[in-house]
This record gives structure tokens, C-alpha cells and sequence, in this order.
């Protein structure tokens, strides 16, 4: 053992050297060196432009300046040039030399850089003199640098040829070692053992952990997959309700008939909410909601909600105000106006509030929107869960107006995914404050889109025809009723082959294609237009319908290319998509 560790310290030893002595020779070295001679290249040609610019006195003041701040580069570069070479000798000798000369050049030529001195032609052409030698000493050092890594070279490999052959020596005097070791080997055996049993026991522990988080894990999927799929099958005749009472709009002529056809939507769409609530946290789950930030004023978004909710909150007795200065802000518009509007919703529905604020100000860098309602307020012990998701707070909303305790939760996840910082303060038994930081904007940078707005009169200016594929006979009866009101002619079937069929019997060719998303026998909307197109020679626009909320069922319809409505579609949305897709065809 005693002799292992001498032939292995030995070896060590040699290659340590070997190593430090390699340090001193390489890029480094050449980089220093390829560093020093463009420094000095630089100051000569900064000097023989001086000389060759006349008697242009505002020139040769520029090339005077120019060669004096050269010269500050090289005293530098020469007072912390370092440069070590493997072997003494030349080599060495002609780094002292250099080292010497170049600080004498400094000393000498110092004063000729002042400032206030210009440089006459004669001192101009000294300097030249002494800085031609120097790049003369600086190409020397570089070849025998070269020449000593070469012979730095050829010495690490005899080195190693001797390493090799210790290394040999090593390894039998490690065999004999490892011998020796047998009998120790054989005395630990006993607590070999008892280690064993201990990881075996911790392994045992850890199988356990991993089950149980495994378990757990299944138990959120089978949850999830629940939610995705009985979500789908509601929605299918959800979306079947609201296009039956779009289509009976035209058809119901009393007082008290349009009354209840006015409450019947409106629970329609309440519920058609709830399901937008659970498509919104798949789209977030999906990873398919992106951020497009733009600098926008804050005033014209927040008095567009103000009128969203007036009404909703004079029923309720509730008073808006708005307190807002002029604030500019850097973020993605569409993205904050859902933010504050589930915000201003939640209040309205839970907070039992006589007033909701809004104001708007400027707090360091950053802009900073206040929400505060005087309602009942949020307990302390509540407050840590309320932006979990499916949490709700024991409220006693409206019946029509329940939720799923998902708007705070959206609101989180937006809010982060838009680097907003958003906090809540709340008393229990008097207020309730949202405060959102958001990056300041700048108003140079504002650019007014058009305006779009939503009326249930945008139907296609002219006769249209369209193509519905959906595998539910009752979402055809009820999406060709409703559109059928509005003069646009429609051709329904459950599968793209029966479309085809009765596209050619019926002789009504398409200008649109509306097609739910899942289709018979694991056909896809997006495949079942390609068909239809294909079949039939047709290229015209098409829209998805969809009643999937599974992370990757959204992801993979926004994927197709096609614009993607969600189920439960109001009919006035799908009205304004025909037209402006019909039209933008033409």
C-alpha cells in the first residue's frame, strides 16, 4: 500500500508539474500577443495618417487626438503584458529585452503626448523609428513562442511515455493492495449487512411515498377527464338550446312571450358562462394563450366595461365610479380587460356591495389599477385560497348566478402569465382592494385599431349557402332553423361523406363550412373539410365548432388553421363569423 501511494504520489507530482507548466503556454499566450501587436499597429497607422494629412489643421487636431488615445491603449497593454515561456534561455531574454525597451518607449515618448502638443514631422517620424522596433521585438517573441509550445510539445510526450510506465508500476502495487483489502472486506461484512437492511427499509419507505403520490396523481387526471368529458356532453345540447331559441326569436309576437324567451336566454347563456369559465382554465392548461403586448390608455378600456356592467349593477343597486388620471400601459389589452373584468363581475355577483371603485395611478415605474368594492369582505382564513381553482367562498350569490369558483383563478394565472403584479386586501366587514401593477406605456407608441362591434343584424349582405357537419341530428335541426330565419340557406349531414351525398343531390354548393370538431369514427372538423373540399372542387372558408375543454383537444383544434368557436355558440357570434368570413372571401 505504502509503495502504491509512493509510485501514485510520484506520478501525480510529475503530472502536476506538467500541467502547471502547460498553463504558461497557449491561446492565452498568443492572444496577448496578437493583442500587443494590434495595439502597436494601431498607433502607427495613426501616426502616418497624422503625417500625411497636410496643413488641414482641424484633420491633423482629429489625428492627434486619435494617436494620443493609441498610445494610452499600448501603456496598457505593455505595463500588463505577461508572457512566460517553458524553458529558459533566448526566449526569456528576449521578453526582458522587450519589457525594458517598451517601458523606456513609454518614459521617453510620454511628453510628446501631451495635450496641448501637436507633433512636428521629425517627432512624428522618432516615434515611428522607436515603434518599428518594437513591433520588430514583438514578431520575434511570437516565433519563439511557437518554437518553444513545439518543444513543449515534444516533452509532454516523452513525460507521458514515463507516466505510463509508472502508471504500471502503480497498478501492481494496487493489485497487491487490493489483496490486502480482502481481509478487510471480510471484517466489514457484518456491516455490510446491517447497511443493507437499512436501505432496504428506506427503499421500501420511498416505494410507499411514490405510490401514494402516484395515486394522487391519477386521482387529478380521472378528475380532470371527468370535467373535459361531461363538460363535452353538456355542451352539445347546450349549444342545441341556444340556437332553438335564437331561431324562435322571429316567431314569438306577445308581451309575455318575449319575456320568457328573454329569460330563457338569459339562463342559457349564464350556464353557457359557467362552461367558458372551465374552457378558459383549459386554454390556459393548454398552453395556447399568448401574450400580445401594446401601449394602450388605460380610460377608453375601463369606460367600455363601465358600460359592459351598468345595467347588471343598477339592478343590483350598485354604483360604479371610476377615478382615473391618464395612464398609459404597456401590456396585452384583450388579456387585462377579461382580468378586470372577472374581477368587477365577482364583486357585482358576491361582494354585497353599495359601491365598486375603479381608479388608475402612477406608483414608481409602474402604473397601478385599484379595484375596491364596500361589501361584506373576504375572512382572513379565506383569503390565501380564493384565487385556487374550484374554490369558492360560502356566499349567497343569486341562483342564476353561481359559479364554479374559477373567475379569481383565471384571473391568477392571466395576471402571471402577463407578469402583472396582483395583490388583495380585504376587512372582513368593510371592504375588498385588488391592486395590479402593470409596466408603464408610452403614449408615442399607441396605435388606435379599428373598433369591432358585435350586433346580431351581421348576417352575409347577400344569399348564402351553408355546409353543416356535426354528428349531433339535433345541433343540424336546431343550427339550420336558426339560420334559415336569417335567409341563409343550409345543407346538414353527420359525416363528410353524407355531405358530399347531399351537397351533389340537392345541388346547393357552399360558400361555408361549419363543422363540429370530434366527428363520427374519430374523423376530426379540420379532416372533414379537406374532404369536402377536395371531393368537390371547393375552396371557400370554413369554421370549427367545438364542445371539447380538454387541454389538448384545444390545443389541437386551434392547430387546424381554422377559426375555432366554442360551444355553447350565441347566435349572434355565429351570424357575425359567416358574414365576415363570407364576405372576406369575396
Amino acid at each position: 500500500m505504502i509503495g502504491s501511494a509512493a509510485v501514485l504520489f510520484f506520478t501525480l507530482q510529475g503530472i502536476d508539474s506538467m500541467r502547471a507548466r502547460s498553463a504558461n503556454i497557449g491561446p492565452g499566450g498568443f492572444n496577448s500577443l496578437m493583442q500587443l501587436d494590434r495595439v502597436l499597429d494601431a498607433y502607427s497607422d495613426s501616426l502616418e495618417q497624422y503625417l500625411h494629412a497636410g496643413f488641414d489643421s482641424e484633420q491633423k487636431s482629429g489625428l492627434a487626438a486619435e494617436y494620443r488615445k493609441e498610445f494610452n491603449i499600448i501603456w496598457g497593454n505593455i505595463e500588463h503584458f505577461k508572457l512566460r515561456f517553458l524553458q529558459d534561455g533566448k526566449t526569456e531574454t528576449l521578453f526582458d529585452i522587450f519589457n525594458h525597451d517598451g517601458k523606456q518607449f513609454l518614459t521617453e515618448f510620454e511628453p510628446y503626448m501631451d495635450p496641448q502638443k501637436d507633433l512636428s514631422i521629425e517627432e512624428a517620424l522618432l516615434v515611428l523609428k522607436e515603434l518599428k522596433q518594437l513591433q520588430s521585438q514583438v514578431h520575434d517573441l511570437g516565433l519563439e513562442y511557437f518554437y518553444n509550445s513545439l518543444s513543449f510539445r515534444d516533452t509532454w510526450t516523452k513525460r507521458l511515455n514515463n507516466f505510463h510506465t509508472l502508471l504500471l508500476w502503480f497498478s501492481a502495487a494496487f493489485a497487491v493492495a487490493a489483496c490486502s483489502l480482502v481481509a478487510f472486506l471480510i471484517r466489514s461484512n457484518n456491516r455490510k449487512n446491517l447497511l443493507m437492511r437499512k436501505a432496504e427499509d428506506a427503499q421500501s419507505e420511498l416505494s410507499k411515498t411514490v405510490t401514494e403520490l402516484r395515486s394522487g396523481q391519477r386521482e387529478q387526471k380521472a378528475k380532470d377527464s371527468f370535467i373535459a368529458t361531461a363538460s363535452h356532453d353538456l355542451r352539445q345540447p347546450l349549444h342545441a338550446l341556444g340556437l332553438f331559441l335564437g331561431s324562435l326569436e322571429g316567431h314569438v309576437h306577445t308581451e309575455k312571450g318575449r319575456s320568457t324567451l328573454k329569460d330563457a336566454v338569459q339562463c342559457s347563456d349564464n350556464l353557457g358562462s359557467l362552461f367558458n369559465s372551465m374552457l378558459d382554465l383549459s386554454r390556459l392548461d393548454a398552453g395556447i394563450v399568448t401574450v400580445e403586448k401594446n401601449h394602450f390608455r388605460l380610460t377608453p378600456l375601463l369606460q367600455e366595461l363601465e358600460q359592459e356592467f351598468l345595467v347588471k349593477a343598477h339592478e343590483k343597486s350598485i354604483e360604479l365610479k371610476l377615478n382615473l388620471s391618464d395612464c398609459t400601459v404597456y401590456t396585452d389589452s384583450i388579456l387585462l380587460s377579461r382580468v378586470i373584468r372577472n374581477i368587477v363581475e365577482n364583486a357585482l355577483l358576491h361582494s354585497g356591495a353599495e359601491t365598486i371603485t375603479i381608479s388608475c395611478s402612477m406608483k414608481g415605474a409602474r402604473q397601478q389599477i385599484e379595484i375596491e368594492d364596500n361589501g361584506h369582505g373576504i375572512a382572513k382564513m379565506e383569503q390565501e385560497k380564493i384565487f385556487n381553482e374550484y374554490y369558492q367562498i360560502n356566499s349567497k350569490p343569486d341562483g342564476n348566478t353561481k359559479g364554479l369558483g374559477l373567475g379569481l383563478s383565471i384571473v391568477k394565472r392571466l395576471s402571471d402569465l402577463m407578469g402583472i403584479d396582483i395583490a388583495m386586501q380585504s376587512d372582513s366587514q368593510s371592504y375588498t382592494r385588488f391592486t395590479m401593477g402593470i409596466e408603464s406605456g408610452d403614449v408615442d407608441k399607441i396605435i388606435n385599431p379599428a373598433v369591432e362591434t358585435l350586433s346580431s343584424t351581421d348576417t352575409p349582405a347577400e344569399h348564402v349557402v351553408v355546409a353543416i357537419i356535426d354528428d349531433d341530428k339535433k345541433i343540424c335541426t336546431a343550427m339550420g332553423s336558426m339560420l334559415s330565419n336569417f335567409d341563409i340557406d343550409v345543407v346538414t349531414a353527420m359525416s363528410a361523406n353524407e355531405m358530399i351525398d347531399n351537397i351533389v343531390e340537392s345541388n346547393k354548393y357552399p360558400n361555408l363550412v361549419v363543422a363540429d370538431y370530434q366527428l363520427q369514427k374519430g374523423q376530426t372538423g379540420d379532416q372533414a373539410i379537406l374532404q369536402l373540399k377536395r371531393a368537390l372542387n371547393l375552396d371557400i372558408p370554413a369554421l370549427i365548432v367545438t364542445g371539447d375543454t380538454s387541454p389538448a383537444q384545444v390545443a389541437a383544434a386551434n392547430e387546424s388553421g381554422y377559426d375555432v368557436l366554442h360551444k355553447p355558440v350565441q347566435p349572434a357570434l355565429l351570424l357575425s363569423k359567416i358574414a365576415s368570413l363570407v364576405a372576406a372571401e369575396k
